[in-house]
């Protein structure tokens, strides 16, 4: 059975000598904040990972002459984007972004089940090229990578796609962080938050590298008569 919070801290305390909560240096809600910035950290190299950890779906409903809907709260990762149809069965979305050509009106587009537009990224949310002119309810369906919960209460625990096998190293984070805290507070070295925030922005850029997975699609050139300059 996987630990909860408080059997991490008591494993934590173990590899800082420091049993007793109430005598020690590091108190209790500190240890939290650590243990859940090494969560958070480990969980977002996960999700990089693109391989379905923290996957949740929600629906949306299609509305007429509406073409840009937000995304669910809590959205880190944006995995698929797909259209419900009447039978049940889902058509995945093309993102697109267009650059030289005008975007499809409604009046222009397709209805019912031919419907079928391309999406774009736009603010914390996508854009529909062409935009509905039907509504149907939860006509969308978003596959997207989520937040995981903070741990806060003493019974909490880890999300469950978080590998059980290798709990330990969130650990032995807890216990660098926590190490590298009691030096700072006893020689006041800025060196080791340099480092700390630095292992945190590498991580950043990494991050948002890509929001919205997708296929990449790239039209050929059209080979033209040559022309002499």
């Amino acid at each position: 059975m996987a630990d909860d919070l408080q059997t991490f801290r008591t494993r934590i305390r173990r590899y800082l000598r420091e049993t007793n909560a109430d005598t020690s240096f590091w108190t209790e809600p500190f240890l939290n904040q650590m243990f859940n910035a090494s969560y958070r950290h480990r969980c977002a190299q996960l999700i990089m990972a693109f391989e379905g950890f923290f996957t949740q779906v929600a629906t949306r409903d299609l509305t007429a002459d509406k073409d840009t809907y937000g995304l669910p709260e809590g959205t880190q990762r944006v995995l698929k984007i797909e259209l419900v149809r009447s039978d049940g069965t889902t058509v995945p979305l093309e993102r697109w972004e267009r650059h030289d050509e005008s975007n499809p009106t409604s009046t222009n587009s397709s209805v019912g089940d031919s419907y079928l537009p391309n999406y774009r990224p736009l603010s914390n949310g996508f854009k529909l090229e062409p935009g509905p002119t039907e509504t149907v309810t939860d006509g969308l369906r978003i596959e997207y990578s989520g937040v995981p919960v903070i741990l806060s209460a003493n019974a909490d625990k880890l999300h469950p796609s978080y590998p059980e096998l290798l709990d330990e190293l969130l650990v032995l984070d807890t216990v660098v962080l926590a190490l590298q805290a009691e030096g700072v507070h006893e020689a006041g070295p800025q060196a080791a938050i340099y480092r700390m925030r630095s292992e945190w922005e590498f991580q950043f850029e990494r991050f948002i590298e890509q929001r919205f997975v997708s296929r990449d699609r790239i039209d050929p050139f059209i080979v033209g008569p040559d022309i002499d300059y």
